[in-house]
């Protein structure tokens, strides 16, 4: 046999195949001679520590892909101060307008309160402008 051919039983597929017997095993194995006050916190560490891992994982990832960005934004050429000014302005300005209607609505609500207040003087039919021009020479108590 030449080193090339390897061996006919150690191959991926009947390691594949032979998997889940090994698994089997080895589960019922750990199970019957190592105790469970011992056993069951052993693999509960393993868990935690295979989900630590996972999100390290995570991170490096998102490390990496915003090192991609910003290599690729470099090689591009592009400037990020002119980016970061126009997203800043943009985002003012959407602030901006959005306090300008919040304003603008109150004043269309209080506007027609008053306008609603007026309609109903006038339909009682009672004529009491003085109470308008009093009101304007009143003092305030501080």
């Amino acid at each position: 046999m030449t080193s090339q051919a390897g061996s006919i039983f150690l191959t991926w597929e009947n390691l594949a195949f032979a998997m889940p017997l090994i698994l089997l095993c080895s589960f019922y194995a750990y199970f019957k001679y190592v105790p469970l006050e011992y056993g069951l916190p052993i693999l509960g560490v393993l868990a935690v520590i295979m989900l630590i891992r996972a999100q390290i994982q995570k991170l490096k990832n998102k490390k990496l892909e915003k090192l991609d960005e910003d290599m690729v934004r470099e090689l591009v050429g592009e400037d990020d101060s002119d980016d970061i000014k126009k997203e800043a302005e943009a985002k003012k300005s959407r602030q901006a307008k959005a306090r300008l209607e919040q304003r603008l609505a109150a004043e269309r609500k209080s506007a027609a309160k008053s306008q609603q207040g007026k309609k109903g003087k006038k339909k009682k039919g009672k004529d009491d402008d003085d109470d308008e021009d009093l009101s304007a020479f009143a003092k305030k108590k501080k």
